[in-house]
């Protein structure tokens, strides 16, 4: 019984991992509502260092055998975190930098962000209240 309930938390988990994960790749609207989650301290803006803290969050609840590396190895071995995690994986192929099929911490912080990018009209690498509604109303346009 309790292993059960172990394997469904790690299951919630890594479902969560995987929605959040949509910031690293194209835009929707479903991204840009994970992106404005990752104000940690609720002022309305996320800071660059927010989404980093977000990416790194990510990657810890991925790299399920603490080896260092989000990979296949880290895939539960069935049930619909298996299919999730490979969803998760294939939505990070940009982060793998080295091309090595595994995607390392450093890796994943230093991922191209294009969202953010994109919603961070002024530059100055914070999106600001107004720069999150702009996205939030841009992505679910598209």
């Amino acid at each position: 019984m309790a292993d059960k309930m172990k394997y469904r938390s790690q299951v919630v988990a890594l479902i969560g991992s995987v929605a959040c994960l949509a910031f690293v790749g194209g835009a929707s609207a479903q991204s840009a509502e994970r992106l404005a989650e990752a104000d940690a301290n609720g002022d309305g803006n996320v800071e660059w260092q927010e989404m980093l803290d977000m990416r790194a969050s990510i990657f810890a609840r991925l790299d399920r055998n603490g080896d260092g590396f989000a990979d296949a190895d880290d895939s539960p071995r069935m049930g619909p975190g298996k299919r999730r995690f490979s969803e998760a994986l294939e939505n990070l192929n940009n982060a793998d930098a080295d091309g090595d099929g595994r995607i390392t911490k450093a890796e994943l912080l230093d991922a191209p962000a294009p969202m953010f990018e994109a919603g961070d009209t002024d530059g100055d690498d914070v999106l600001s209240g107004e720069e999150l509604a702009a996205l939030l109303e841009s992505a679910s346009r598209s």
